[in-house]
């Protein structure tokens, strides 16, 4: 179920509803129009649908806004990913109710165009929305290759990325940033296994570039949950370039098993599992973050109330749940999984 607030929501709702048609493959069709990407999926929006509206899309996320809840003695940031749409967020915090903490956005990777063109475009849809952004960006898009990254190739693209994000929040003390995420499968361009050295090269490059331009990026580094062919712990780029270690993890019904406390016991304790990222981090004074984490079925609360619990003991910077059907059918403020719903509003955001 969705929910759109007020007039100039309805409008902004047009122009998504237009932008979102532009459907395209997720290693794009070697147009110019912006891609935002609901990684590993990806869709074509148009900037030029939006551009001239995007004040109102920030207002009606404003506008929506409800009271803040009551803080939990545990103060990690409760993030969310919707599908880059500021109306989507609006409707999840109507259904949550209470005010967001942080939302995860992801900018494009069908090709370098994508690839500078949408950040830019993200950056003017949500530069006046008052919450923390936690952004996912390519470490390098398809088509480029994590050699010629390691050799400063792309630095031209990462200066102009670290510009454009500066600019576009001049007040934020910090600015989020995660890349080359999920290295340690093989479906993202920058897959590690076998380049280690060419990954960990160009994740330092990246931030190096971006530290060029200012001192207020803080960067994360996230591997996948799991044993996926390699050693995660080999394509550790370097304590001085890892502000954050993250990790992504899904409750997947294909493998995992359907009884969430085991299922959710085989996560903690599984090789490159839970309790080795936590253990990981602590051996590297870092502080860790779940960037995307989610539930697939409306049995799945006791998995929920465990997931939330282990945020809660483990002092994290924030976690990010997957509240969209692209790719992976998390989404939770629609009311498809109900009983799962309500545990996640009573054990994570309390």
């Amino acid at each position: 179920m969705k929910i759109w607030v007020g007039a100039a929501a309805m409008l902004a709702v047009a122009g998504m509803a237009a932008a979102s048609n532009l459907a395209a493959d997720e290693h794009g069709s070697g147009d110019e129009r912006v891609v935002v990407v609901a990684a590993p999926e990806a869709l074509n929006l148009s900037p030029q649908v939006l551009s001239s509206g995007s004040s109102t899309v920030q207002g009606a996320v404003a506008a929506a806004t409800v009271a803040p809840a009551g803080r939990a003695a545990s103060s990690y940031q409760r993030s969310v990913y919707v599908g880059n749409n500021p109306l989507d967020y609006t409707a999840y915090e109507l259904w949550t109710g209470r005010r967001g903490d942080g939302v995860q956005l992801h900018s494009g990777r069908a090709n370098w165009m994508d690839w500078t063109s949408s950040l830019q475009w993200l950056i003017g849809l949500w530069s006046g929305v008052d919450r923390t952004i936690f952004w996912t960006v390519p470490l390098i898009p398809y088509g480029s290759s994590l050699e010629a990254a390691s050799r400063g190739d792309y630095d031209r693209y990462y200066v102009q990325a670290a510009r454009s994000l500066a600019a576009g929040f001049p007040n934020a003390q910090k600015i989020y940033v995660r890349t080359g995420w999920e290295f340690n499968g093989d479906w993202q361009p920058w897959a590690a296994r076998g380049k280690e050295a060419a990954y960990r090269g160009a994740y330092r490059q990246f931030v190096k570039s971006f530290r060029s331009v200012s001192g207020r990026f803080v960067f994360e580094w996230t591997p996948n949950i799991g044993d996926l062919g390699m050693n995660p712990e080999l394509a550790y780029p370097g304590d001085d370039v890892v502000n954050i270690i993250g990790m992504d993890f899904y409750y997947n019904h294909q493998w995992d098993n359907v009884d969430g406390a085991k299922a959710f016991a085989w996560k903690r304790d599984e090789r490159y599992g839970l309790a080795w990222h936590q253990a990981f981090a602590k051996r590297h004074n870092k502080p860790t973050a779940y960037a995307e984490w989610g539930v697939s079925r409306n049995s799945d609360a006791a998995y929920v109330q465990l997931v939330a619990q282990w945020f809660k003991d483990h002092n994290i910077v924030y976690a990010s749940y997957w509240n969209s059907n692209a790719a992976y059918r998390g989404k939770l403020s629609d009311n498809q999984y109900p009983l799962v719903g309500d545990a996640y509003r009573r054990h994570v955001l309390k």
